[in-house]
């Protein structure tokens, strides 16, 4: 999920995803990977990777996206997947091992010179972390062939996200609020502002960009399960540790989060979810 890079401008994001986020991720990783499975799903229906083509994935995280590219472009095609997080490229290269026409690179796509030009640039909440996007973005754009296309997932806005809304509202009760960021910082919400996703691809070089709300239903394993990751992941996790909380009061917030769980999710632990999918072209 992570998408920030290892030159320029992005240091913060890398310093996280390597030695904070990227570590959660793992710990988690049988979770995240199940309850994201609909939103692969759908990013790679809208991408609709072709046999043969070059895809650069920004952002492969452990590679689950990374494995079902390789298997739709096929021997004759090729994966080029991009990641900041040293742990997770390691989980990604466990996966991937014998896949040929697939490349992992260390590396941060808001700076890179890639060595060939894609067909298609996609990415599964990878796009959501660069400190300056429109450079990033015009960095993207610049490794597409004329007329390749940018087919990407991010988080709506968090109001239409209830598996974060309310843990998030219950944390904040109970520690405090977050410090201030400043609007669109990098982060999951990055991109929750449609408007301002469309003027970061317009200042990048983009046309025919679209950026469409979807809903869909992340699968949690448990109900258990998913209030011990919402004291974990999500801008609830980042404030419990952000406030530097103790061991009681994360025990205490887990409870009231699988307490709350019911209002949104079903018993199967499914979880309503908003993203935004986005896409454009790079001008013929």
């Amino acid at each position: 999920m992570s998408g920030g890079g290892t030159a320029g401008g992005n240091e913060r994001q890398i310093a996280y995803w390597n030695e904070v986020a990227g570590p959660k991720w793992i710990r988690a990783q049988a979770a995240m990977e199940s309850r994201l499975t609909a939103v692969e799903d759908r990013l790679l229906e809208r991408a609709a990777p072709r046999a043969g083509e070059r895809v650069l994935e920004v952002g492969c995280g452990t590679g689950t996206t990374t494995a079902r590219l390789a298997g739709l472009v096929g021997e004759g095609g090729h994966v080029t997947a991009v990641d900041v997080s040293r742990p997770m490229l390691e989980a990604a290269r466990a996966r991937l091992a014998g896949l040929a026409q697939v490349t992992l690179m260390e590396a941060d796509a808001a700076f890179a010179t890639f060595a060939a030009p894609f067909d298609l640039v996609t990415s599964r909440f990878g796009v959501m972390f660069f400190e300056d996007p429109a450079a990033a973005f015009a960095n993207l754009r610049a490794s597409l062939v004329p007329g390749g296309r940018l087919v990407c997932a991010a988080w709506g806005p968090i109001a239409d996200n209830p598996h974060w809304s309310v843990p998030l509202e219950i944390t904040v009760a109970r520690l405090g609020p977050p410090k201030p960021r400043r609007p669109h910082a990098p982060g999951p919400l990055a991109f929750a502002d449609r408007d301002h996703a469309r003027t970061v691809l317009t200042q990048a070089g983009f046309a025919e960009i679209a950026i469409e709300p979807e809903r869909v239903m992340l699968s949690g394993r448990s109900l258990d399960d998913e209030a011990e990751m919402a004291g974990t992941m999500g801008p609830a996790g980042a404030l419990i540790d952000e406030k530097e909380a103790d061991a009681e009061t994360r025990a205490a917030l887990r409870v009231a989060f699988r307490e709350a769980l019911p209002g949104y999710a079903d018993a199967d632990a499914r979880l309503p979810a908003t993203i935004h999918m986005i896409t454009a072209r790079n001008p013929a």
